[in-house]
């Protein structure tokens, strides 16, 4: 039977408080705590980020990529592609993009699924991302939540959770929408909303799974669901009329907030890796109409347990400086304009280099080096190398403070690492303070988005503190 195979997740590590934003507007949750996409971050990073923490450094072996988000970065260009690019998929994988809805993260789910089953792919990943965008003072700033959740789809023994029955249907029905180019999204009346959409469809989607599978509430141990908020959540539940214990005792929009197509992918991860063998799991996703799957945890769940995920992120939090910074970052306030040169010619003939970080490995002296070069700089052998990929820990060999390019922080740190394995890597610094830098500090790579030159979007590595 197929199912999850493997889970993973990222959520930023930035945090806007909502004490930070009653400062600056006098209003907002105080007690809010919204994870925010960094300004080196977007989907695509965060969904690479999040299917590496699924399926491991050093290559993926799926057959298929679905990439689900409302938020990608471009409206016209693959960003499944740039996904399996950097999470080091192998290049004869099928890959596709999916939006247009909060529904996009579970219908890539279900055409994973039908894809393995149908034995078009063995393995597949699905990749969800948001970063939702909200006005600067408008009611959605501290409610919404960025981030990305990954799942591995197989069959056979590997699997920690076998789905056992899927339910989708259809409703046009318009509740919250966003039209192309606007930087916040609308909703119509509350409670209509909150009654004849989000209760009543998702009541629908769960009831036409159980009656498909039949099963009774009673056989399912632990009920996920997507709402936009604590409260509609809360009156989901009261209508759904499972037992109280199935439910989260606190949920993760009330958490960290709404993560859109993310939400359910991401509420899944966190609740496989706390599994018993043998519990079944419900969820359902929302947006005209909804998507279910009744999950049975197999003996082979508790693996997923050390799977980097929601908890593992939550424990790295910290707290946006101030909210200046924030405004910076996005973009919000005027700041130095450059004109950054890039070059589609030489980021397709460099590729496997500085998206899949392939270095060369003398055959004769086994140096590691990268960028390869025609010499190697141990050795002097000349075209003889072997292409391996990079590790991603290292320590710092040498680092500067460079005030001078244009940064929220008012400053970038620059690091020379030597690679564990072998090799030295230059490159900037992430998610970190100054004080945190030093020779010898143990980094792990990120990707992350360096800068848009040219029109578009261009991504490297960088590194930041590991564990």
């Amino acid at each position: 039977m197929a199912g999850i195979i493997s889970v993973g997740a990222y959520v930023p590590f930035q945090r806007l408080e909502g004490a930070a934003v009653r400062g600056v507007w006098g209003a907002g949750n105080p007690k809010a705590s919204r994870p925010l996409a960094g300004f080196d971050e977007d989907p695509i990073t965060m969904g690479a980020e999040a299917l590496i923490n699924a399926g491991g450094w050093g290559g993926i072996g799926v057959d298929a990529l679905y990439f689900a988000s409302t938020s990608a970065p471009y409206a016209e260009k693959s960003s499944a592609a740039v996904v399996a690019a950097a999470a080091d998929v192998p290049e004869s994988a099928f890959t596709a993009d999916m939006g247009g809805s909060l529904r996009a993260g579970t219908a890539a789910l279900r055409v994973a699924l039908d894809a393995v089953k149908a034995g078009s792919a063995k393995r597949a990943a699905v990749v969800a991302s948001e970063m939702r965008p909200a006005r600067a003072g408008g009611p959605d700033e501290l409610a919404l939540c960025d981030g990305a959740a990954a799942l591995i789809v197989g069959e056979g023994g590997e699997v920690a959770a076998e789905v056992e029955a899927v339910y989708s249907w259809t409703e046009d029905f318009i509740d919250r929408w966003r039209l192309p180019g606007e930087d916040q999204v609308s909703a119509g009346d509350a409670k209509f909303i909150q009654d004849y959409g989000y209760v009543r469809q998702t009541a629908a989607t769960v009831e036409g799974l159980l009656a498909g599978a039949g099963a009774t509430r009673e056989d399912v141990g632990r009920v996920l669901i997507y709402a936009p908020d604590a409260r509609t959540h809360a009156a989901i539940c009261r209508k759904l009329g499972f037992p109280a214990e199935a439910y989260p005792k606190l949920p993760l929009v009330a958490r960290m907030g709404d993560a859109g197509a993310a939400a359910p992918l991401l509420v899944l991860s966190e609740a496989l890796q706390s599994a018993e063998p043998g519990e079944h799991i419900l969820i359902a996703g929302h947006g005209s109409g909804g998507d279910a799957f009744l999950l049975r945890a197999t003996d082979r769940v508790a693996e997923l347990k050390e799977r980097r995920g929601v908890a593992w992120c939550a424990g790295r939090a910290r707290p946006i400086s101030n909210y200046g910074k924030l405004l910076r970052s996005r973009e919000l306030v005027a700041g130095e304009e450059l004109n950054i040169f890039s070059s589609p010619s030489i980021l397709w003939k460099e590729s496997r280099q500085t998206m899949r970080l392939m270095a060369g490995k003398c055959r004769g002296c086994g140096e590691v080096q990268f960028p390869r070069q025609r010499l190697c700089t141990n050795c002097n052998a000349r075209d003889d190398w072997d292409e391996v990929k990079l590790g991603r820990l290292g320590n710092i060999y040498t680092f500067v403070h460079d005030h001078l390019p244009p940064s929220p922080d008012g400053y970038v740190t620059m690091a020379s690492v030597d690679i564990e394995g072998g090799g030295r890597l230059y490159g900037q610094m992430t998610d970190c303070d100054k004080e945190a830098v030093s020779v010898g500090a143990p980094v792990e790579m990120t990707f992350r988005l360096l800068h848009k030159g040219e029109g578009y979007y261009n991504y490297y590595w960088k590194f930041r503190p590991a564990e």
